[in-house]
């Protein structure tokens, strides 16, 4: 029998044949109606008819666990590996535990949303549980796309709101300090301080600089890789938006690296080294790079002493991009010196910094339109003093051109304020 219909107190469960899966068992799509008798029939007539057409989705027997392990296979082809293993990370701490044995086609919107309320108890922070939906919306959708659910529950959960902070870049006057405070210390950290302010790139980025990367007759700088954190090693791969892009460099820029140069190579000689051609700008006394968690802690324990805790590594990157707009540069070479996907993501981050570029475009604007249009176009008053005003003048205007009305005409009543506005 491909459909049938079974009473349950005064509703209706319509199941509907929909053959078998992989490992045999019959499927069945379901549904409940509440009406007569004849409207169940005629609601399984149409259950019957979509089934034929494939546009209804049994209910999937796979659980949450083996969903997930089944997707991130497949992610594992076009995520970065240390993103796949955030995700696989994420997914056994706080989505496994508490999900992974549902059946996929019992979880409802209420479900994930009671997730992420408990997540937020336990002390986590908005990232965290975003991250948590991001990985249940995206593997979710993935069973929709196999037709193993007919909607993803997670498209209409409500997790927290994304709050993003107004970023406060450093003062050049603390990036100065910095720099200054590294250099009496450890040079090449300052010199990695100065190309971070400078080209705004990214930690890992310039851990992953090589020699071969600059041209310093030409004064250019590549940037096509980074350095990344993978579990507890770190591993060489390209840069977070898959892109390379080519940075100038000023004199003073090329002078910096080029003494960093000096220095690698008296110090490789002091070892009895030679320092390879494609070597690494910012490199340990074993030839490994930097890694990024290194350099991190290396320059907080610098702020430390200079009492600048609140400056963060990479605010100098903020720095560099603020400092760019500001100085009125546009913002399709400030997005591209920072490496950004799209041009948008430099509005929204460094909105802070287009104030005073705004203010010149209206006086700008202001002073043409003033040129242009008649002054002043009308005038406004100031409460009733400016409605009597402009009422004894039109009375004026009409004894004046009427004076059969045989009164005397006034003269018209100056208004006691006004006030011009110009468009």
């Amino acid at each position: 029998m491909r459909g049938h219909i079974q009473q349950r107190g005064k509703s209706w469960r319509i199941k509907a044949y929909c053959g078998r899966d992989e490992s045999g068992r019959k499927r069945y799509a379901e549904k409940t109606v509440r009406g007569s008798r004849r409207e169940a029939d005629r609601e399984l007539k149409r259950l019957l008819a979509e089934v034929d057409q494939s546009r209804v989705v049994p209910g999937s027997t796979l659980t949450l666990d083996q969903l997930l392990d089944r997707w991130l296979s497949v992610k594992r082809l076009a995520l970065k590996e240390s993103t796949l293993v955030g995700y696989e990370w994420i997914s056994q701490r706080y989505v496994r535990p508490a999900l992974g044995p549902r059946r996929i086609s019992s979880l409802r919107p209420i479900d994930l949303d009671l997730l992420y309320g408990e997540l937020a108890a336990r002390g986590l922070s908005r990232r965290t549980v975003r991250i948590c939906h991001s990985v249940l919306r995206q593997s979710l959708e993935q069973a929709r796309r196999w037709e193993l659910i007919e909607r993803n529950p997670a498209l209409d959960a409500s997790p927290p709101p994304q709050r993003s902070k107004e970023v406060v870049p450093p003062t050049i006057d603390q990036v100065q300090r910095l720099i200054d405070a590294a250099r009496q210390e450890d040079p090449a950290l300052a010199t990695y301080l100065w190309l971070k302010a400078f080209a705004g790139c990214r930690r890992g980025e310039l851990c992953a600089l090589r020699w071969t990367d600059i041209d310093l007759d030409r004064g250019a700088l590549a940037i096509s890789r980074a350095i990344v954190h993978v579990g507890r090693e770190v591993k060489e791969t390209d840069t977070k938006t898959h892109r390379s892009r080519r940075l100038a460099l000023d004199e003073t820029s090329v002078a910096v690296l080029r003494q960093h140069r000096r220095n690698q190579l008296n110090e490789g000689r002091s070892l009895d080294r030679v320092l390879a051609a494609d070597a690494f700008l910012f490199s340990s006394t074993d030839g490994k790079p930097w890694r990024p968690d290194v350099v991190t802690n290396r320059f907080g324990r610098l702020r430390s002493t200079l009492g600048l805790n609140h400056v963060r590594l990479h605010d100098l990157r903020h720095f560099a991009a603020s400092v760019l707009i500001d100085g009125g540069i546009p913002i399709s070479t400030v997005s591209a010196r920072l490496g950004h996907r799209q041009i948008s993501t430099t509005l929204n981050m460094y909105a802070h910094a287009l104030p005073p570029t705004d203010q010149r475009a209206a006086a700008y604007l202001g002073g043409l339109l003033g040129e242009v249009l008649p002054s002043p176009p009308f005038v406004v008053g100031v409460g009733a003093e400016t409605r009597r005003c402009q009422e004894g003048e039109s009375l004026h205007r009409s004894n004046a051109a009427n004076p059969a009305h045989g009164r005397t005409p006034r003269p018209p009543v100056q208004p006691a304020v006004f006030q011009v506005c110009c468009l």
